[in-house]
């Protein structure tokens, strides 16, 4: 009997160093260079598909903006015109995010339909483009990847 909950003791802290490893790499990624951009890419794709499929009433969702808010500051190395261009979308998409936010909060449908979006349709789709060549050109640089960082690595 000993044996056998030994066995599945050793098992179960193996999945749980099997589950911390991932979970730490998965971390890692996400502050890389390379994983702050493929965020910011993954919220522009969220906004087009909510912008193409957007429906004028209050249980509409609001456009995602935090991986921009977030990083920012530093993505500085993608190009200049496209960083240039995702603030100036960012920002057209946090006034339009007020106006949903305004138009929830006061119950007006017709609050909600004076939202215009085709405004931000076509930089939407540029931004969506050049963000994918970008990560496909890079995905193998390793000045964007993760650092491979642990006990025996250095």
């Amino acid at each position: 009997m000993n044996d056998a909950k030994s066995i599945i003791l050793f098992g179960v802290a193996m999945a749980l160093l099997l589950v911390l490893s991932l979970g730490l790499q998965a971390l890692r990624t996400r502050r890389s260079p390379l994983g702050k951009v493929v965020g910011i890419a993954s919220s522009v794709r969220y906004n087009d598909n909510l912008c193409n499929n957007f429906r004028y009433s209050r249980n509409i969702g609001k456009f995602k903006t935090a991986a921009w808010d977030k990083h920012k500051e530093s993505v500085g190395f993608i190009p200049e015109e496209l960083h240039a261009e995702l603030s100036e979308l960012f920002e057209a998409i946090a006034e339009i995010n007020v106006r949903i936010h305004d138009a929830i909060k006061y119950g007006s449908d017709s609050y909600m339909e004076a939202i215009d979006v085709s405004k931000v349709k076509a930089p939407l789709a540029s931004c969506k483009e050049q963000l994918q060549s970008w990560v496909y050109e890079n995905m193998n640089n390793p000045e964007y990847l993760p650092k491979k960082r642990g006990i025996f690595r250095r």
